[in-house]
């Protein structure tokens, strides 16, 4: 996958979801992969990611359900990698028990892969969740698996008193992960966290104070110095932007701030930091991808999708 090459999600109906590579410049666009190739007509993809060499794939999806993964009588995500051109695809996880079955509407969540630094394994989200009257209840927390296939997936991180242990993004220089921290026994453990490469030791807190985050995936510079956020504002509560955090000094400053009734659901900058593409997203549901080019002064910020189904951008 050439360096630049803009990938994102275009669901072109609320069960299928077409992964899209598309040239910046020419605007030229293919279809790396419409998840049809075994006679179903397509599934959705709840994350994916890009291995560090750029020559595959690794999503989360109920494609290619085997005949233990539907005797579980749950539709639980797999993850599965395949190279850039769409083709050799590899499942890494097994099927995961059915160990809810006394819970109401009891369901197991599978998401967000992301890879590792070595390109060797694959760190993804695993929830099980559950309902007691009008109550959710239930989590995620991080798990880690072979890149290779044929293995059983372990703890990331197992040492968090937070329900909720989301989006994990890998570092592109030093490999570490940010993970985004929810439902904690202390508020003071909720946001975004720096984990080391291999989530030992104690997290290290970056966002907090006047600015909240929101339940979206953070993304790296590709120099590392800094990441992408989605959150708002606290006094203002509803003051939704696109957040750049910068890690030598913990400033945060606002790069885009979104009409009201919108929010920024996903995000993310080229190479050679002169552009970032987010998702905006709209009560309506439609989701539209938008260019921001940091080249000039000030920053021009224009659609480039009005199908009002393109989101989750990814470089």
């Amino acid at each position: 996958m050439p360096d630049g090459t803009l990938l994102y999600i275009r669901s072109e109906t609320t069960d299928h979801d077409l992964i899209i590579a598309r040239d910046l410049a020419s605007g030229h666009e293919r279809v790396v992969t419409d998840l049809t190739g075994d006679g179903s007509s397509g599934w959705k993809i709840n994350g994916y990611s890009l291995s560090p060499d750029r020559r595959r794939i690794a999503i989360a999806s109920l494609y290619g359900p085997t005949a233990d993964d539907v005797a579980t009588g749950l539709a639980t995500n797999a993850i599965w990698t395949f190279a850039t051109d769409g083709t050799d695809f590899r499942r890494l996880t097994p099927t995961f028990p059915n160990t809810g079955k006394e819970l109401l509407n009891f369901s197991i969540a599978v998401g967000y892969p992301e890879w590792t630094a070595d390109g060797s394994q694959v760190v993804f989200e695993f929830g099980n969740y559950w309902w007691e009257g009008t109550t959710i209840k239930g989590g995620a927390l991080p798990m880690i698996i072979s890149a290779a296939g044929g293995a059983t997936p372990s703890n990331f991180v197992t040492s968090i008193d937070c329900a909720l242990v989301r989006y994990p993004s890998r570092n592109p220089v030093t490999g570490e992960f940010l993970f985004l921290h929810g439902v904690c026994l202390s508020g003071q453990r909720e946001g975004i966290f720096l984990y080391s490469k291999d989530g030992a030791g104690s997290p290290t807190k970056l966002v907090a104070g006047d600015v909240y985050t929101i339940m979206t995936k953070e993304v790296w510079f590709s120099d590392g110095s800094g990441f992408l956020f989605s959150g708002a504002v606290r006094q203002t509560d509803s003051k939704q932007s696109l957040f750049a955090y910068e890690m030598a000094t913990g400033n945060i400053s606002s790069v885009v701030e979104v009409p009201k009734e919108s929010w920024v659901e996903s995000m993310a900058i080229t190479p050679d930091q002169s552009k970032i593409v987010y998702c905006l997203s709209h009560d309506n549901n439609a989701d539209d991808l938008h260019l921001v080019d940091l080249t000039v002064t000030p920053p021009t910020d224009t659609a480039i999708t009005n199908d009002g189904k393109s989101c989750n951008p990814s470089f």
